[in-house]
């Protein structure tokens, strides 16, 4: 199974933000503040934090890349740059789609520039390289090239916007340069190199870490704005809750331990008072004054019950109509005693002092006649009031006034009058003086001035209606109409009142007699402290909200745990990194004589890491970056490389930039000779500055007989990347010398009649010095058959039996570098010596024409 495939199996069973995460590093492997900042909101949404966007594209097949393509795609050139470093639009490489192609240039040239597009834009370990634009220039536009690839025949351009995801088309082609090599030192005596397709575990367990710590300052950031409670001092149950709020707390617990009602409200009320009585008053004392004004004020309201019953209503309506009743009936009586004792001989018979001295002269017959009945007129009586005989006048006076006396309405109207007086009785001895002069009213009024204030009103309509009835006495008309309405005493409120201060009486005796204040004190507080709180409940509320976020962030940041990335790591690792792999490796490094560093593919992972570790076989604890040059670490790092393309199934290209730096002339030459050798079954890229490695790979491609192109970059002033198809003059071959030479003459014969002869001269020197040079190639080349070469290291003995040596050909040479020699060095002004034309330097350039011939 391939690895994309193992990739695809896995994402697909990872939660949707990490799955989502794998497939921008695919696509982006340095992810921006925006991917980053989508990647923590998804990961929140996914934790609880429903106000975050999610912003989620599932990880596909396509996305992975797949190094084992089933038609291998070829570059072919790299063209139309824009912005990009100070290399000019115009210019551009071309690749042989099969065989070697070699980028040579000198520091500065522009030859990186080039290298880092194509890094970017294929499969490549390192994902840090970042390409500017020309900083001498201002320039607002996007940094472009154009990638001209071949697939199956078929021709395509991939316009490529840089500092972007590598192109999936190119996953195939690997990359190698010093930030490639990728090996360093993990521990003490371990060197680690990351595989290329291992390297997404690497990338995601680096990016989660990043993340983590991103959350982590949230979570700080929420903590510095959870809200004091400062202000709960002493030790309580509601400090206590505050203290355990956390993500589990409900709205019910907050609601249940930090809302203060009014019964707390009044129950605080009382344990103030409760105290104060305790701390500050003499509870016995005060005991005996509530008990005293609760009977003080239990009198009152007997009294003003008492009024209130008498003057109610009904029995002043009974009154009334009594009283009217009685004046009725004393003017009839009075009509008749005018008509009975009219004609009299004193005045006033009738009247009531007279009815008084007739009830007294009854009296006194029960003690004069007690045997006779009222008056006694016969046999001889006697008057009652003077002793005198009656005469028959006076005993008929007396039976009429008896009769008199004893008729209906008399009796009714002294009936009347007798029960009025009963009732006036009543009126006149009603408690007034009790309920206004009493010094209770004064503590009623100052405990519950509403309720004396209600019985001020009462007593005020009581006295005016009593004043009214007990005004009838004299017998002056009175109606209803006359009476005003009574204000109701606030009796029920007043017993209310008596047993609210009847349940404190009893409180009380019970507070004194127990002396809790200790527990009251402390209740006291509770109270206070829930008091405190319940004005702040909002606070209390956004603490536990804050809890909440922070748990759910904690539970984010417990699934950027990058423990499950190591394990696949592990078992990816394990089924994958082949014995082959292995073996490829001991083969790199026995050739690059390393072969004494002992190593083993190691599938354990650390934090996501994907390595292969190499253990020197020494017990010695030390870094293996202080055994190692840098040198032998790059050696090491192309070896890795090697071993890994020559595992890989198919034969995707390679492109590599400057691989032989820091190291030795024979490890550079064994990494020309493995190079050309890979470029007769894929495409092969080199960039480079190395004028000895370049030569060496053109020997090892004649050698081989492997298809191979060059080009040169350079710099002209501030326009860099000059890519031309002739390489340097150092690097060319007597042939290719010999053309460029033959080329150059026409353009001097234009320039011989155009310019000034100072001028003039000196471009045919250089041309001489060219030439002359040309000749030194020729015997190194051709004269000695490459036995010897300056740019080699080695002499190539078995080339001698080729070597021809005549006295012809020594004369040819003698007579070459003889008249090169005279336009190179500097001679005296006395020669003054002619410069040649056109046609003599055709001669001289045929002679190396005639020599080169002879060796063909």
């Amino acid at each position: 199974m391939e690895f994309n495939t193992h990739i695809w199996e896995w994402s697909s069973e990872l939660p949707k933000w990490q799955n989502d995460l794998i497939r921008r590093l695919y696509q982006k492997s340095m992810l921006e503040n925006i991917d980053i900042n989508e990647v923590i909101d998804n990961i929140l949404h996914e934790n609880g934090f429903s106000e975050r966007n999610l912003n989620i594209t599932p990880l596909e097949k396509h996305h992975i890349p797949n190094k084992n393509p089933i038609d291998t795609i070829k570059i072919t050139s790299l063209k139309n740059f824009n912005n990009i470093a100070a290399i000019e639009p115009e210019y551009g490489l071309e690749f042989l789609p099969d065989g070697l192609t070699v980028v040579y240039g000198e520091n500065s040239a522009g030859k990186s520039s080039y290298a880092k597009v194509l890094k970017q834009s294929c499969r490549a370990v390192d994902e840090k390289t970042k390409i500017h634009p020309n900083v001498y220039k201002s320039s607002g536009s996007i940094s472009t090239a154009d990638i001209y690839v071949q697939q199956s025949g078929t021709e395509s351009i991939i316009n490529r916007v840089v500092n972007t995801a590598p192109e999936q088309l190119l996953t195939s082609i690997s990359i190698f340069d010093t930030d490639c090599a990728r090996v360093y030192a993990e521990s003490e005596n371990e060197v680690v190199f990351i595989p290329t397709e291992f390297k997404i575990f690497d990338d995601l367990a680096r990016h989660q870490s990043e993340i983590k710590q991103m959350l982590l300052q949230l979570k700080d950031e929420l903590l510095k704005t959870l809200p004091s409670f400062h202000d709960l001092t002493s030790p309580s149950k509601v400090k206590t809750f505050i203290e355990s709020i956390s993500y589990k707390t409900k709205e019910k617990d907050i609601q249940q331990n930090c809302t203060f009602t009014e019964k707390d409200q009044e129950r605080l009320n009382q344990i103030t008072k409760d105290l104060k009585v305790l701390v500050d008053s003499n509870p016995v004392k005060l005991i005996q004054e509530i008990q005293r004004n609760i009977n003080d004020i239990t009198n009152l309201k007997n009294n003003l019950q008492q009024i209130c019953n008498e003057l109610s209503v009904e029995k002043v309506k009974e009154y009334v109509l009594l009283h009217q009743r009685y004046l009725d009936s004393k003017a009839t009586l009075e009509v008749l005693t005018r008509k009975a004792f009219v004609e009299q001989p004193l005045d006033g018979v009738g009247s009531d002092p007279w009815k008084k001295l007739w009830h007294t002269a009854k009296q006194y017959h029960e003690i004069a006649y007690p045997s006779q009945s009222f008056p006694y007129v016969e046999n001889e009586a006697k008057c009652l009031l003077c002793q005198q005989d009656l005469k028959e006048e006076s005993q008929i006076r007396l039976t009429r006034f008896e009769e008199f006396m004893t008729d209906n309405i008399s009796q009714e109207t002294a009936k009347l009058h007798s029960q009025r007086q009963v009732l006036l009785t009543k009126i006149k001895t009603l408690p007034f003086t009790k309920v206004t002069d009493t010094s209770v009213r004064t503590f009623f009024y100052n405990d519950s001035p509403e309720l004396e204030m209600q019985a001020e009103l009462f007593i005020q309509s009581a006295l005016k209606i009593s004043t009214l009835l007990q005004n009838t006495e004299t017998d002056i008309h009175l109606s209803l109409d006359n009476i005003p309405e009574i204000d109701l005493p606030p009796l029920k409120e007043m017993e209310y009142w008596l047993e609210i201060k009847s349940s404190e009486l009893q409180h009380l005796k019970t507070l004194a007699q127990q002396d809790n204040s200790a527990d009251l004190l402390a209740e006291q507080n509770e109270l206070v402290s829930k008091e405190k709180i319940s004005k702040r409940i909002d606070n209390v509320y956004r603490l536990a909200k804050i809890r909440q976020e922070v748990d759910r962030v904690d539970k984010a940041i417990k699934s950027l745990d990058t423990t499950k990335l190591t394990r696949k790591y592990n078992e990816l690792s394990s089924s994958l990194l082949t014995d082959n792999f292995k073996d490829e490796i001991e083969k790199e490094l026995k050739q690059l004589r390393r072969e004494h560093i002992l190593f083993k593919l190691n599938s354990r992972g650390v934090k996501g890491k994907t390595t292969i570790k190499l253990a020197l076989d020494s017990s010695s604890k030390i870094n293996i970056n202080e055994i190692l040059s840098e040198g032998e670490q790059k050696a090491l790092s192309i070896a890795f490389f090697l071993a890994e393309i020559s595992s890989i199934p198919s034969n995707g290209g390679i492109i590599l930039d400057d691989p032989v730096s820091s190291l030795d002339h024979s490890r550079r030459e064994y990494v020309a000779n493995r190079l050309v050798r890979e470029a007769k079954k894929r495409q092969v890229i080199i960039f480079t500055h190395d004028i000895v490695f370049l030569h060496t790979l053109q020997k090892h491609v004649n050698l081989q007989n492997v298809s191979a192109s060059y080009c040169s970059v350079r710099r002209n002033g501030n326009r860099a990347g000059i890519a031309k198809t002739e390489m340097p003059w150092i690097t060319l071959s007597t042939s290719k010398r010999i053309k460029y030479l033959k080329n150059e003459l026409p353009k001097l014969k234009k320039l011989e009649s155009k310019l000034d002869p100072d001028m003039y001269v000196h471009k045919v020197k250089t041309w001489y010095m060219l030439l002359r040079e040309s000749w030194e190639r020729a015997v190194e080349e051709l004269l000695l058959n490459g036995v010897v070469e300056r740019f080699n290291p080695s002499v190539q003995t078995q080339r001698l039996s080729k070597i021809k040596f005549t006295d012809e050909i020594v004369q040819l040479v003698t007579e070459g570098m003889t008249k090169t020699s005279t336009y190179v060095h500097d001679e005296s002004h006395a020669i003054g010596r002619i410069i040649p034309s056109n046609d003599e330097m055709i001669e001289d350039l045929s002679k190396l024409e005639q020599f080169s011939k002879l060796f063909r």
